[in-house]
């Protein structure tokens, strides 16, 4: 049997042993098989058949029918993917309903040399940045201080398109669970401007349900707050490709309670509507 199994790859992402995955396609193609089909046309051994589809049958994938020899029904395709996403919810909620507990257990682990405890982890590139540091927003329990320019929309854009890592989404829907604070100021400049309005545009249904958005003058320095206590700042320079070539992830409370001054401080100040800006490129009157 002649299948192009990379096309199949998100069911290993969606927590599939090789095994279900290919008995689950393999019925797919027969319709209705017994086991050894299975085993035949698919590559299983017959010591991995049957664990698999009792995995197939209790995830309510297949159907099982009750004969001799044993039968299994494919569902069609259009249920077996609203299954498979259910699925994919169920497990999401009940990790997310779970994560206090392993928070709970990653506190009370031992900590050697606590005294020198790392308090500074440095990502190395604009992908590791969002993927390490930017996704830690959406582990935040309290509020989150944002104030983004540039080189974060295109970083955050840049691996969206590329990979389908949409951070902003993950995000948004922590904060959505958790009901907790998060404003945002957007940094730009004439020159940066159409690339703000561009991602506002394209990340809209995530940057809804902010808790604030303002505008500002690019000062050169992003960072993020969260919880008060931990601190990320980005590393720009315009001979790097990207911009974007490093960021530091600070755990201090220190600093967290100067910036989030400078934060209230430039929320003062900051725009509340792009319109306050006067000829602002395609409008026909003044702000």
């Amino acid at each position: 049997m002649r299948v192009a199994w990379a096309e199949f790859g998100l069911l290993d992402e969606a927590g599939f042993g090789s095994y279900e995955k290919r008995a689950l396609v393999t019925l797919a193609v027969h319709g209705v098989s017994d086991a050894a089909t299975l085993c035949r046309d698919g590559d299983i051994p017959t010591s991995k058949i049957y664990a698999a589809m009792e995995k197939l049958a209790q995830l309510g994938l297949i159907e099982v029918r009750r004969s001799r020899p044993q039968l299994y029904a494919a569902l069609p395709p259009e249920p077996l993917i609203e299954r498979l996403n259910a699925i994919a919810r169920e497990r999401a909620e009940q990790f997310a309903q779970a994560s206090a507990g392993l928070r709970a257990a990653f506190d009370k682990l031992p900590r050697r040399l606590r005294s020198s405890e790392a308090r500074v982890d440095l990502a190395l590139g604009a992908d590791s940045h969002v993927k390490r540091h930017v996704s830690r927003l959406a582990g935040a329990r309290r509020r989150v201080l944002s104030y983004l320019e540039a080189g974060d929309i295109a970083a955050i854009h840049s691996l969206r398109e590329r990979e389908g890592f949409d951070v902003m989404k993950t995000i948004a829907r922590q904060r959505e669970n958790a009901a907790l604070e998060h404003r945002v100021i957007f940094g730009f400049s004439d020159r940066t401007a159409p690339r703000l309005l561009a991602f506002l545009r394209d990340f809209a249904a995530s940057t809804r349900n902010l808790s604030g958005v303002r505008y500002s003058g690019e000062m050169g320095h992003p960072f993020h707050v969260i919880d008060d206590e931990q601190v990320i700042l980005a590393l720009d320079h315009p001979f790097v490709g990207e911009g974007r070539f490093a960021s530091l992830l600070v755990h201090d409370a220190g600093l967290a309670a100067q910036l989030a001054e400078g934060f209230e401080q430039l929320w003062q100040r900051a725009m509340k509507d792009l319109r306050e800006i006067r000829g602002w490129p395609g409008r026909s009157g003044r702000a």
